[in-house]
């Protein structure tokens, strides 16, 4: 009889294969069941002598109802997670404690559809990079099922780092185009707060009200607004007089993409101001000078210009203002952008 090798990391026995799959202490397995393409794993907790948490008496078990949950995959398999509960009921008539459902973080977190394990996993999956859908997929579930972990978690975790908020001295505010309701109704935009020294988003505000922005602001801790000395933006009226409000102390810096674009703009006006008197009109081909050209009729030619003598002719008649149009705008890009 030959003798099976020993090792930590090999199981034999069927219920220690089993609990290897939970992997947590005081968890029960019930049954491990195959339906079709899917697996599912029964469990149960192992409890002793249960308390009320109000009056302290004892309490009896009233119900055993089972919930499901959706749990990482094995072997390639889709599995869920079948969890028989404790509902427990206090036998004093006088105690205003009706009943209650024994809980266990490790095994799923409250209003959860997803064990802690396999939130957690999407959880990272989603922050890494990967869309909601694809983890979906991956868990054999619902859109909204791995949306709802991921929200639950993550603002658990923003809650928890605090170092995203002591380690930074500017911060900017700029608005985004966050979702089309219909095309009758108005786009939503949202606001990010970021850390502009760090390279790091802070937070994302699902609207772009001043009350809104400087209600967040206000709700942060004193020694942080003291801290801030730079307060980015992009010529948002809205975002000054946060800035001026909330912040008075930090010198409000305007994005240079955003200079530059208003640049341009501005040059562009005074190009079509300036082609306007000269030509009287703001299409692309000069009026010729002389008498008008009479009507083109179907079936008659048009007569053609080159186009060196069109460019010409609309430079010679904006008296030289229009030609120093890009090179000014490279100019002023240049000088921007090394300010």
């Amino acid at each position: 009889m030959s003798q099976q090798p020993r090792s930590t990391f090999v199981l034999f026995h069927p219920s220690e294969i089993l609990a290897a799959l939970v992997g947590l202490k005081d968890i029960a397995v019930v049954c491990l069941e195959r339906r079709g393409p899917d697996v599912e794993l029964m469990i149960e907790q192992v409890v002793g002598e249960v308390r009320c948490p109000t009056c302290a008496g004892p309490a009896q078990v009233k119900e055993r109802p089972v919930v499901y949950y959706v749990d990482l995959p094995v072997y390639g398999v889709p599995m869920s997670l079948a969890w028989k509960k404790h509902r427990m009921r206090c036998v004093n008539p006088r105690c205003p404690k009706r009943s209650w459902v024994l809980s266990d973080h490790r095994i799923a977190a409250k209003n959860c559809l997803l064990t802690t394990r396999a939130a957690k996993w999407a959880t990272v999956q989603v922050g890494g990079g990967r869309t909601v859908s694809e983890v979906a997929a991956e868990l054999s579930c619902d859109w909204h099922t791995v949306n709802d972990a991921v929200c639950t978690y993550g603002e658990a975790l923003l809650a928890a780092d605090r170092k995203r908020l002591n380690k930074t001295t500017a911060i900017g505010l700029d608005e985004t185009s966050f979702v089309k309701l219909s095309t009758r109704n108005h786009t939503d935009y949202a606001t990010t707060v970021a850390d502009v020294e760090n390279h790091q988003i802070i937070e994302i505000l699902p609207t772009r009200k001043y009350t809104d922005v400087a209600g967040w602001i206000d709700k942060q801790p004193k020694p942080w607004k003291e801290r801030i000395r730079f307060g980015a933006l992009d010529m948002s009226a809205t975002y000054a007089a946060v800035y001026t409000v909330m912040l008075p102390k930090a010198d409000q810096v305007v994005d240079p993409f955003h200079v530059i674009s208003l640049a341009n703009r501005a040059l562009d006006a005074v190009r079509r101001r300036v082609q306007t008197e000269q030509t009287g009109h703001r299409g692309r081909r000069p009026a010729l000078s002389g008498p008008p050209r009479p009507a083109a009729r179907r079936g008659t030619p048009r007569p053609r210009r080159d186009r060196a003598s069109v460019v010409t002719a609309c430079l010679g008649r904006s008296r030289g203002r229009s030609r120093h149009r890009l090179p000014g705008k490279r100019a002023l890009t240049r000088v921007l952008s090394n300010a």
